[in-house]
């Protein structure tokens, strides 16, 4: 997968459930001025089931199609957490897309810590969405982008770029002010990459330091305050966590992914 996302194609995580409705129509408005196609696919139990499967996508589809974007189909079979991320390998889409949801549907795990297991599985940018979701990808407004000591920031720093570029967007790069920060070298590296890279491609974007309003160990609970009290439409974050995290990397990783104000997450990988 290159590092800078070209918007070809978009693979959607299909369940037949009211989630994946709205994922297939994100990726439909996306793929409208993006001009990418889209792949639907699905975990079948077994290869015997494939066929059937795959009738059930094309119906789901022309049922709840909201344009004429291209739709092709894959079906695969066995254990999500293993076929998904094998499935992609094969398709190498440029982005997939996935709506998280409760205890029902094929992907039933796609909540909380198994939401953020799979998205670390998978081998390319995902986005997730959630069942409350209010915000059409074709009409984004404003991304937010955390910063951090991430020694892969760079990787984040040039898919957002490419995102907003795409769509027309501005980016908030936003930092909460934690005096006495032991990664504050590594910190002002990633700020310093950031501001060179968007100012040389031309990436509209303004900085944002905040101060502490929200007493917790992670970032994840004033950076979602923020995100809605400033109508932000896109949140993006690393999938993977950085080992300078690992204390509450994950706990704010599921918050971000499982938000409940239904704000898009921009998983970089």
């Amino acid at each position: 997968m290159n590092q800078i996302l070209i918007m070809k194609s978009y693979a959607v995580l299909i369940d037949f459930t009211e989630g994946a409705k709205i994922a297939l129509n994100q990726a439909q408005r996306l793929a409208h001025i993006t001009h990418a196609k889209i792949v639907c696919l699905n975990i079948a139990n077994s290869a015997d089931q494939v066929a059937e499967v795959e009738k059930e996508l094309e119906l789901f589809v022309q049922k709840n199609s909201i344009n004429n974007v291209p739709v092709s189909f894959e079906v695969g079979f066995g254990n999500i957490f293993s076929a998904v991320p094998e499935l992609l390998k094969k398709i190498d889409p440029s982005l997939a897309i996935i709506c998280t949801h409760g205890v029902k549907g094929m992907f039933q795990h796609l909540f909380g810590a198994h939401i953020l297991k799979l998205v670390q599985a998978l081998p390319c940018t995902c986005i997730v969405l959630q069942e409350n979701n209010k915000i059409n990808l074709d009409a984004v407004e404003t991304i937010l982008m955390p910063i951090g000591p991430h020694p892969d920031f760079e990787l984040k720093i040039k898919q957002t770029a490419a995102m907003a570029l795409e769509l027309n967007a501005p980016v908030t790069v936003y930092e909460i002010d934690k005096p006495g920060l032991d990664l504050e070298s590594q910190l002002d590296k990633n700020k310093e990459k950031t501001k060179s890279y968007f100012t040389e491609n031309k990436v509209p974007f303004y900085k944002m330091l905040d101060g502490i309003k929200v007493i917790s160990v992670g970032y994840s609970r004033q950076t979602l305050e923020y995100a809605r009290e400033n109508s932000i439409s896109l949140i993006s974050l690393m999938s993977n966590i950085s080992k300078n995290d690992l204390l509450f990397g994950v706990g704010d990783k599921e918050n971000f992914l499982v938000n409940p104000y239904g704000i898009p997450v921009l998983c970089c990988k």
